[in-house]
């Protein structure tokens, strides 16, 4: 009896405990149409807080009946009660409701404008556009070079007329170390814009589930018949893109179905 109320103390404690112990929760957020992405959460109990990824998800140290605070502009700012059912493998989705903004009165001067281009540019006062171009600045208009462009250019361009920086540069090993993040930097760059300009496409016509969405745009990036200037061709990009969709999904076969070859 006396070893039985031992166990039954220690089982007791240990249920107590884990309680006490908080576990990843993870989520989704979504409105209406899609996924909200920088969704702020905040669990209210620990104060700690995340973000949501591109595809609306998020995961946070919570246990049952903490208070998740979630907010983003234009959202109202919901809280989420965490309980037990809320651990596990299931999905937990938490949608959010758009709110309206009020825009600030607008007051409505009185004018002289008759509604005509020709004749109401000559009465609209302008004030002349302080910058770079209108104050003769050197380089001014030229194209603003990225970080890794810029410790580039710096790198390999000698201002005393002798090369001796860009060779020290190149004997230490910098060039080479530089070479790699302008690389890195412009693999980004090209990813970012498939993302941008073609993530609808790829998620409601491709049928890619937005889970793969990232790593289809990386495994698109990377295969070998993939041409930078794919990207100036709207038509070739589609057709790349469809044509990497079916050699995507023949090598993930337990997240697509032959019918959505």
């Amino acid at each position: 009896m006396k070893k039985l109320l031992i166990i039954l103390c220690f089982v007791s404690s240990i249920k107590v405990l884990s309680q006490e112990r908080r576990a990843f929760l993870y989520a989704s957020i979504y409105d209406e149409i899609s996924a909200v992405s920088n969704t702020h959460i905040i669990n209210l109990n620990t104060k700690q807080g995340t973000f949501t990824n591109d595809n609306g998800e998020f995961r946070i140290l919570a246990k049952p009946n903490d208070s998740l605070q979630i907010s983003f502009v234009g959202y109202e700012t919901k809280i989420f009660k965490v309980d037990s059912n809320h651990f596990g493998i299931q999905q937990n989705k938490i949608e959010l409701k758009k709110v309206a903004i009020e825009l600030d009165e607008v007051e409505i001067k009185e004018h002289n404008l008759l509604g005509y281009i020709s004749s109401d540019t000559k009465h609209i006062k302008t004030e002349k556009e302080i910058n770079a171009e209108s104050l003769n600045l050197p380089y001014a208009g030229s194209r603003i070079l990225t970080p890794a462009e810029r410790r580039w250019h710096t790198a390999t361009t000698s201002y005393s007329g002798i090369p001796v920086d860009p060779l020290l540069n190149w004997i230490s090993g910098r060039l080479k170390k530089l070479k790699k993040e302008k690389a890195i930097e412009d693999t980004e760059k090209r990813i970012q814009h498939i993302r941008n300009n073609y993530r609808v496409y790829i998620l409601h016509e491709l049928k890619i589930i937005p889970e793969d969405l990232t790593r289809f745009i990386y495994f698109i990036e990377n295969t070998n018949n993939f041409s930078p200037s794919l990207l100036a061709d709207e038509i070739m990009m589609i057709s790349f893109l469809k044509l990497k969709s079916d050699e995507f999904k023949k090598l993930n076969p337990q997240n697509y179905k032959p019918n959505q070859q």
